[in-house]
């Protein structure tokens, strides 16, 4: 399979949290068509188990769902950093947590027919509260801590709890820990 041609292209929208571009590109077919791709950068969802097995979930106010989800610490990889690097520092960040060892678990796209983000998933091995969360000022977060990786995947397959779409890929990821 050959990737589509792209004709021309055009930034509809460019601030640090959302790049959208508008493609005209040649189908296999020979015909054009309009596409939308979002250029958002990458991001990490990490999950933090600490030193006795326990594991913390954080919920939070989304915006864009305008609710509160139940979810792993999880954030975009900064320019000039490594999914590891914004894995460590979205831990820190949200949680207060460090971890003696981020284990690399998967990386897949979130979207692939209209964006190229993709998610890094990390396994944040003997975590630790070191110091107090630094929230950005959107972010308003409560951590529930949870006794294991079991228990936390019946709380989060709980009809009742609302999570994401990329914490149910996380659990399929640790499934076996």
């Amino acid at each position: 399979m050959k990737p589509f041609k792209v004709l021309n292209q055009e930034r509809l929208i460019d601030s640090p949290f959302c790049r959208i571009e508008k493609q005209l590109v040649e189908l296999p077919d020979g015909s054009t068509a309009d596409w939308y791709v979002s250029l958002n950068t990458d991001a990490v969802i990490v999950i933090p188990v600490l030193k006795d097995g326990s594991v913390i979930l954080q919920q939070q106010y989304k915006h864009g769902g305008g609710e509160v989800v139940t979810e792993f610490c999880a954030g975009m990889v900064d320019e000039g950093e490594t999914p590891s690097q914004a894995a460590a520092r979205e831990l820190q960040e949200e949680t207060g947590y460090t971890a003696e060892e981020f284990i690399h678990l998967k990386t897949v796209y979130s979207n692939p027919t209209g964006s190229r983000m993709k998610y890094h998933y990390f396994l944040a091995k003997n975590a630790e509260l070191t110091e107090k969360p630094s929230l950005e000022p959107a972010e308003q977060i409560v951590l529930i801590k949870l006794p294991s990786l079991k228990a936390t995947r019946a709380y989060l397959l709980k009809p009742e709890t609302l999570t994401t779409a990329g914490m149910i890929g996380a659990l399929s990821l640790v499934e076996n820990l």
